[in-house]
């Protein structure tokens, strides 16, 4: 006893992180102290967690425990930093906002500070290595009471108190009905999921580190316990999030138990799902088909309406209501209307809208996250609907209201309540407060309760230097582990700490969706596993690791370069996930669309018929069976969502970057002249239109395999290994599915030998069985492309061999100065080639000039050029040129095909900048530095203005077609739908700016609204041509003009009586 006694006075504080452990999770959130404008309290955890922490101050203060910890100072930094922006939100944001108040924002920063104090009380706790189990069997105990409260929340009636709106958060117990989500201990089901996940990697990864069979059986059950209440909670991040972090723990612990486990994992799974099948049902209710209504005026949605019979209406009173403007119909909707129509006098199907509920602060009506609903397809036209206001007060008849109008009704596409509570309420809310302040933000409490997304909310509440600091936080525990783990000789030590990591990455896919860091239970266990694990591996540190020199480091390591194109990439195309589609995008979409049915739904299904086809049969359209995939995958997945093609686009441009990267490092030699040549391509918009387009995504997928090839190619001559010599064949052949660009991928191999090598050792390895393999596929290839009757060589895709050297040397010339200045360089072309065409003999004398012109300037500076500048300009020159090849004997030149040469731009950009800066160091490092910062910036600045134009001209160019679609709608008939159409348009945009609107795919766009095949469209440049094509007052062919102003009119040929 006096053992056990001494044990306890000597480690206080390990028993108070003990406590904590168990107490915070398992004692339920309730009340203490109000606090005005805010359901959220003062609980029993925070009394109990500021008397430890004034225990542990006062230790601190008998110098029994010290602040030099890995993380003091980040902490402090993240603390400072939040302070500040929230003294900056007080004086200058607040005053300016309606629903944000300093008392509010004053008890979030404190509230912060309060759960990440808990780190240094456990990490001083952890004294002894032994106390490192007892933590274990206090989370397991933990997770055994929280799971066993929550499955008799399910099947007993154990009481909940939750904290879900400002009525539950006053600590009222509530019993769940047998369909409700269940919670525990916690305050909300999400907070219970984000905790399992946390805790639940640890207790798996220790079943690896235990020898102890009635352990690990304790351990099983525990996680086995722990899983069946995550499916209980239906989270489906979370759930997502909790089988990544377990797998990453079953991969480090035992790789070979992965495969092993397969079948395990999938019986687990049907068990759980037959516990609680309502997960099912929530993944598949994610986005679900239903039926809006639609104001054809305007195009914007009335509602989400059902169709009922008029015996729906038997028990109620329906009264006409006159209104002329439909978003003022709940205004209008009063009984004093005066008509009133029996039951049995309305038609046999009804379309009700019932008015939905009033959204609240934090969420919104359902139905209200629509994907695209200006290209969904068109049900039927209605003159009226029957519209069911909420009853204001208790009547025996409701009173239902007649509207009449133009109205469509469509099948659209949409997500459920809580991805579009996200989407369209908290996360653009949180943006709007982020750009009030990107370096600070607005300060804690001035965004709402829930924002659902603890990454924006720290960018809204602390800014970019606030959020930096805190990932800091993170990336030097990682370094800590990382440089300490070999150190630690315990396999039970190391086996937690691995769960720590995985619950903890865990927990970063769910802080995606989820307040996971500002959660009071999942942030004060967190932090207190922080000190417990970086406690621990202090025990076993050998050498003092100088933290901040490693984070330093780390800021520069290839890594840091990844994380800074990625942030780059989504600051500068980020803008482009609310383009519309336009063009050629509406072709393929009916590729993928059309299967012979005219559902208006209707999505073709991803079968190995469908696949053969793309790959047997062009049509006389290009091979590029492998985009047609990808459309026809993404339409069946995503259909007509335009941010997620975007996404996909921005993701492979991103990519492509860093290919460029790993590529430029290799042919510069240089991580830094690589960095900048990576950014130099990504700031680069003379290549932008792929990224804008979504039809031209099939360059996108070909640049990235053929990098990728190029690449493992240069690894295979390195390394010698077969699976690079694999890989290299694998990306060749997929570069050729997507465009014919790919075709040129096994010069690059050539070009990168001859320009390292030399031309004797690349003849040696030319000569080598294995690269003739590498050119198999192109006979191949060709063979299949011209099998499947594919495009080849006409019209504008076409060489004219008289104008050939012309049309090269004018296309180099084009593209060169396309990549280095941008699309403001097009218009300058276009003349010079105008005005070649109009003086042939002239423009030979202008390109037999440039000829001699540059073989003299080699001969002349070829001496003054070292080696390594040499290779560097000829693999730049070749690259440039090959990756033109196909397009550059053309007789036009397009944005989209310098894609791929802009590489070859970037490269040598950066290598003339790094020539500069070395000519101007003899005036001094710090002068050359700043002319070449200047130089880089202002390129820089040229650059992205342009990218600014090219967003507004594609923005621009998809509200065209968004509104072409509304005025179609506005016009649509019934009859459209089945009867032959003939609709001649004038005057039909080509371009805007930069950007196309309709250059072909216009009749494609009408099928994906109708679906008739039946459809015929003409373009005529007058309405006279137009109306000279049509009948008098034809009731199957419309005329519609094209107006400057951008609105579409339609124009009738009218037979005028004498």
């Amino acid at each position: 006893m006096k053992k056990l006694f001494q044990f306890c006075k000597a480690n206080v504080l390990f028993l108070l992180t003990l406590a904590l452990l168990v107490f915070i999770p398992l004692y339920p959130k309730l009340p203490l102290v109000d606090i005005r404008h805010t359901w959220v309290y003062v609980r029993i955890e925070d009394f109990v967690v500021v008397f430890v922490l004034f225990f542990w101050g006062i230790t601190a203060l008998r110098h029994k425990n010290s602040l030099i910890t890995p993380l003091t100072v980040p902490i402090l930094l993240f603390w400072f930093i939040g302070a500040v922006a929230t003294i900056h939100g007080i004086l200058l944001v607040f005053p300016n906002l309606g629903d944000v108040h300093g008392n509010v924002a004053f008890l979030s920063m404190l509230r912060r500070i309060e759960y990440m104090s808990l780190f240094f009380v456990a990490f001083s706790a952890m004294r002894d290595k032994r106390f490192l189990p007892w933590v274990l069997v206090a989370l397991t105990v933990t997770v055994l009471g929280v799971t066993l409260y929550g499955i008799g929340q399910k099947y007993v009636g154990f009481p909940a108190f939750l904290t879900m709106n400002e009525e539950f958060a006053k600590g009222i117990p509530i019993r769940l009905s047998g369909l409700s989500r269940v919670s525990s201990t916690f305050s909300g089901h999400y907070d219970l999921a984000a905790y399992l996940v946390l805790v639940l990697p640890i207790l798996v990864s220790m079943v690896f580190g235990i020898r102890n069979w009635v352990a690990r059986g304790v351990l099983v059950v525990s996680a086995l316990l722990g899983f069946i209440v995550m499916v209980m909670t239906v989270s489906r991040i979370s759930l997502l999030a909790l089988v990544a972090a377990v797998g990453l723990v079953v991969f480090v612990q035992k790789k070979k138990l992965v495969l092993v486990s397969l079948p395990i994992i999938m019986l687990v799974a049907l068990i759980m799902v037959s516990i609680s099948p309502s997960i099912v049902e929530r993944f598949g209710s994610t986005v679900k088909e239903i039926d809006v209504l639609v104001d054809a005026a305007t195009g914007e949605a009335v509602g989400h309406s059902t169709n009922v019979s008029n015996t729906y209406f038997a028990q109620k009173t329906v009264r006409q209501l006159f209104s002329s403007n439909i978003t003022n119909i709940y205004a209008h909707a009063s009984s004093s209307a005066a008509l009133v129509i029996p039951y049995t006098l309305l038609e046999a199907d009804p379309v009700l809208f019932i008015e939905p509920n009033a959204p609240t602060g934090e969420n919104l009506p359902q139905g209200t996250g629509y994907i695209n609903l200006s290209l969904s397809p068109v049900t039927r036209k209605l003159g009226h609907f029957y519209f069911e206001p909420i009853l204001k007060v208790a009547t025996t008849s409701a009173d239902v209201y007649v509207i009449n109008g133009n109205f469509l009704l469509k099948k659209v596409l949409a997500y459920d309540l809580s991805f579009t509570t996200r989407f369209q309420g908290e996360w653009p809310r949180a943006m709007d407060t982020f750009r009030r302040n990107i370096l600070f933000g607005s300060g804690y409490g001035s965004v709402g309760l829930a924002v659902d997304n603890s990454y924006l909310r720290m960018l809204a509440e602390v800014g970019l230097l606030g959020f930096g600091t805190f990932l800091a936080i993170f990336a030097l525990t990682v370094m800590y582990i990382r440089k300490t783990l070999p150190d630690v000789n315990d396999y039970k030590t190391r086996s937690f700490i691995i769960g720590f990591v995985a619950g903890v990455g865990g927990l970063a896919i769910n802080a995606f969706f989820i307040d996971v860091f500002e959660a009071s239970k999942v942030a004060f266990v967190l932090w207190l596993l922080f000190g417990v694990t970086l406690g621990t591996l202090h025990l076993y540190g050998r050498r003092v690791l100088d933290l901040y020199k490693l984070l330093k480091a780390a800021l520069m390591s290839p890594i840091a370069v990844v994380f800074y194109l990625l942030i780059f990439t989504v600051v500068l195309y980020s803008s482009i996930m609310r383009n519309n589609f336009v063009g050629d995008d509406f072709t393929w979409f009916r590729w993928a669309a059309d299967c012979g049915s005219n559902e208006v739904s209707q999505r073709c299904n991803v079968n190995v018929q469908t696949i053969v086809r793309y790959f047997t049969q062009a049509d006389g359209f290009f091979y590029r069976p492998g985009a047609k995939i990808y459309f026809l995958i993404m339409y069946w997945v995503f259909w007509l969502n335009q941010s997620i093609y975007h996404a996909v686009s921005v993701a492979l441009h991103f990519g492509v970057t860093l290919l460029v990267f790993l590529l430029a490092r290799k042919v510069l030699r240089s991580s830094w002249l690589g960095a900048l040549a990576s950014f130099a391509f990504l700031m680069l918009s003379g290549h932008a239109e792929p990224i804008f387009w979504v039809s031209a995504t099939g360059f996108l997928f070909t640049a990235f395999f053929s990098l990728s090839s190029l690449l493992s190619y240069i690894s295979w001559q390195d390394q010698g290994k077969r699976v690079y010599f694999l890989l290299t064949l694998v990306f060749f052949v997929l570069s050729l599915l997507f465009h014919e660009l790919g075709i040129v991928t096994p010069l690059f191999y050539l070009l990168y030998s001859l320009s390292s090598e030399g031309w004797g050792e690349m003849r040696k390895r030319v000569g080598n069985v294995r690269h003739g393999l590498l050119f198999v596929p192109i006979p191949i290839y060709l063979a299949v492309r011209y099998l499947a009757s594919s495009h080849w060589l006409s019209g504008d895709y076409n060489y004219n061999l008289l104008k050939l050297p012309f049309n090269a040397i004018g296309n180099a010339i084009g593209y060169a100065s396309l990549g280095v200045l941008g699309p403001v360089s097009l218009p300058i072309v276009q003349i010079i080639r105008s005005a070649a065409r109009s003086h042939m003999i002239v423009a030979a004398v202008g390109v037999m000039a440039i000829g001699f012109g540059s073989i003299w300037a080699w001969k002349r500076y070829e001496g003054m050029m070292g080696k390594e500048d040499k290779r560097i300009w000829f693999f730049g020159v070749g690259f440039f040129l090959i990756s033109l090849l196909p397009f550059i004997g053309l007789g036009n030149m397009t944005s989209r095909y310098s894609y791929l040469s802009s590489v070859a731009v970037a490269l040598l950009l950066v290598y003339l900048l790094k020539k500069t800066y070395l000519f101007l160091l003899g005036n001094g490092r710090a002068i050359a530095v700043l002319i070449v910062i200047i130089i880089s910036s202002t390129f820089g600045l040229f650059q992205l203005i342009q990218h600014q134009q090219m967003q507004s001209d594609w923005y621009d160019a998809g509200e065209a077609t968004r509104k072409f679609v509304v005025a179609m709608d506005r016009a649509y008939e019934d009859y459209w739908k089945s009867e032959p159409m003939e609709f001649h348009f004038v005057n039909v945009p080509i371009r805007v700016g930069e950007a196309w609107v309709f250059p072909v795919g216009l009749p494609d766009a009408l099928w994906l609204v109708f679906r008739n095949p039946n459809i015929r469209v003409f373009s005529w440049p007058t309405v006279v041509a137009a109306f000279d094509a049509v009948d008098y007052d034809a009731k199957n062919q419309k005329v519609f003009e094209f107006v400057s102003s951008g609105e579409l009119i339609e124009r009738r040929k009218l037979r005028i009586s004498q």
